[in-house]
């Protein structure tokens, strides 16, 4: 689901997605044969980029990609990393989720920095798996 036809097309499939509010919690990782890798677009965009691109009408939020079931099971008020519009009212909504869920909001900044939880999210998979991490 990574090319830019795979996406394009998912996307297409969503229908009208004009003022929704989309939690982006993927990693576009690629083959594990030799390490882990998070797939990127040219220009080295996220893929929570590139859902806003395809989605200029919806505000897209990174969050809850740079933890493990372990952590989903057990948030006990631990931090959740969000990335995504700055706007009130759409962030709050993602906020409210987010607490719902027993994490504590914590906005990093605009999309762009989905790069940056995709990568920690790299690395925290990298080192979970046994025989590529410590």
């Amino acid at each position: 689901l990574y090319g830019d036809e795979d996406i394009k097309s998912f996307v297409s499939s969503l229908g009208d997605m004009s003022d929704k509010v989309i939690i982006d919690a993927t990693n576009p990782l690629g083959p594990f044969s030799d390490g882990l890798q998070v797939l990127t677009w040219e220009g080295g965009t996220s893929s929570g980029e590139k859902l806003q691109l395809l989605l200029p009408k919806s505000k897209v939020y990174k969050t809850f990609n740079t933890v493990g079931v372990e952590h989903m099971r057990e948030a006990l008020g631990k931090e959740m990393l969000i990335a995504g519009d700055p706007d009130p009212s759409h962030r709050a909504i993602v906020e409210a989720v987010v607490a719902a869920v027993g994490f504590k909001p914590f906005f990093v900044g605009p999309i762009r920095y989905s790069r940056n939880l995709e990568a920690m999210a790299e690395l925290w998979i990298h080192m979970a798996i046994p025989g590529l991490g410590g």
